[in-house]
């Protein structure tokens, strides 16, 4: 089965789910156009059609305390869960609930084609309820910036959030950017918070054993 990250809160969306899919297509060594299996299906149904899915448990879910920081990182499709982790933060902030800060690493090519939810997210950060969107388009300039670029700019947040706040981090997406992001981490907790180099990635294994680092990667 193929497994998708649900990008919506069910209580700003009862009875929906949102998915963010993007078509897979490449062409094989003769040429030949091929498409990825489910995302062609998907593809071909029309509205109304009936599709059977089942939901799943993941380990992407918020932290238990409203309060608590989110960061999140992630790159194209791998925005996803932060949707719905903000949708379902900004329906607990209409409901007259007191919110932690959220930070969001965007990683993508290119602003103009794959900024994802862009004008959602935007909208989020002028209400300030997403209270640190940071934007790495990594083809639009002559030096390539990912997302861990931006985390080393933020080491003092990182720091800050995580190891004094509670606060809890997240990525999802492909896998390659997993390592440079962790030192990225690590380099906060050691330039700013005062841990030892050999320490720092000890703090990490315990961070994810409290479910305050979560992988989603693929």
């Amino acid at each position: 089965p193929r497994h998708y990250s649900i990008a919506s809160s069910a209580k700003m969306h009862p009875g929906s789910v949102h998915l963010c899919v993007v078509a897979v297509e490449w062409r094989d060594s003769r040429g030949r156009l091929r498409t990825g299996q489910c995302t062609r299906f998907l593809n071909a149904l029309s509205a109304g059609d009936a599709v059977v899915v089942s939901v799943k448990p993941s380990v992407m879910k918020l932290p238990p305390l409203d309060s608590q920081p989110v960061i999140m990182a992630g790159l194209g499709t791998g925005m996803a869960p932060f949707r719905a982790f903000i949708e379902e933060r900004a329906v607990r902030k209409m409901q007259g609930v007191e919110v932690g800060p959220m930070t969001l690493y965007f990683g993508s090519r290119h602003r103009a084609m794959e900024y994802l939810y862009g004008e959602e997210f935007e909208a989020y950060s002028a209400d300030g309820l997403l209270t640190n969107l940071r934007l790495a388009f990594s083809r639009d300039q002559k030096e390539k910036i990912y997302i861990q670029h931006r985390m080393r700019q933020d080491a003092e947040l990182l720091s800050s959030q995580m190891l004094s706040q509670e606060g809890a981090f997240y990525l999802c997406g492909p896998t390659w950017p997993t390592g440079d992001v962790k030192d990225a981490m690590v380099n906060a907790f050691t330039t700013i918070g005062g841990i030892k180099p050999s320490e720092a990635n000890k703090v990490i294994e315990e961070l994810k054993e409290d479910e305050r680092y979560i992988l989603e990667v693929y």
